[in-house]
């Protein structure tokens, strides 16, 4: 594209040197064609007639015709040539305007061409911006996260670390009857509890909000952390702890409409 606006422009340069110097033959022309036209046909009050009928005999006469022809063919030269030069410089001009248009389109296409880029260019540095800027919120949200779940984690030992404590002081009174009959907590196993359904919104024990798939649990029995599948509810995490939640007893989290039809109900919780 670039190219090309050179050619034309180079091109129109040339056709308007050529016009010029076309314009400065014409005007030469036209000047030497007015000077016969004033000097020639009619010197000091002499006409072409007067100088024919003025011979003094025939062989002046034909000599005299014949001088005339000469002039009048090269007057007629001078016309035609002076008609020529401007037909050509006419020519010349509707050359060059049609080239100057055809220059002026392609300089319409290139600045829409310009613009169209710097659009793109300015469409592309706000996307870019607003990557970094999302990626510089993912990275916030991912070290409040981090955080959090440190401090859960924190949370969650210092529990479990009570909840040991609590039942290695309470000796035999909390021991074997807990469990209700289930089998030992370890890996897989599968325990008999009472859960009771609840739908209040906030943060549990362990920093974690209340929401679908959290449960409330005694440490002792199901360790904080612990993934767990709780029958008829799904699977869930063991995140919270309660006043009254003791021994074979969780709490799971419902919206209010389904904790209501849910109450309490007897469930088998499998430890994973």
């Amino acid at each position: 594209m670039g190219q090309q606006r050179q050619l034309i422009q180079e091109t129109i340069q040339r056709d308007q040197a050529r016009l010029n110097d076309l314009k400065q033959q014409l005007a030469s022309r036209q000047q030497a064609l007015d000077i016969r036209m004033r000097g020639t046909y009619k010197s000091n009050g002499v006409s072409y007639l007067s100088v024919v009928m003025g011979a003094h005999s025939f062989n002046d006469f034909l000599n005299r015709v014949s001088a005339m022809n000469t002039i009048a063919e090269s007057d007629r030269q001078l016309i035609s040539s002076v008609f020529n030069a401007k037909k050509a410089v006419e020519d010349d001009l509707s050359d060059l305007s049609s080239k100057q248009h055809q220059f002026d389109s392609l300089m319409q296409s290139l600045n829409a061409d310009q613009q169209q880029l710097v659009a793109a260019r300015t469409q592309q540095q706000s996307v870019v911006d607003s990557i970094k800027s999302q990626k510089q919120e993912n990275d916030s949200q991912l070290a409040q996260l981090q955080s959090q779940a440190a401090g859960i984690d924190a949370k969650m030992s210092e529990i479990q670390s009570q909840s040991q404590s609590s039942s290695q002081t309470g000796g035999s009174n909390s021991g074997g009857s807990s469990h209700g009959g289930g089998s030992s907590h370890g890996g897989g196993s599968t325990i008999t509890v009472v859960a009771t359904a609840y739908c209040l919104a906030g943060d549990t024990a362990t920093g974690m909000p209340t929401g679908r798939g959290i449960i409330a649990v005694d440490p002792s029995v199901i360790p904080l952390g612990s993934r767990v599948y709780v029958s008829g509810y799904g699977a869930a995490i063991a995140a919270d702890t309660g006043g009254a939640i003791i021994g074979n007893r969780i709490d799971v989290w419902l919206p209010c409409g389904e904790a209501e039809d849910w109450g309490s109900r007897t469930v088998t919780v499998t430890i994973q």
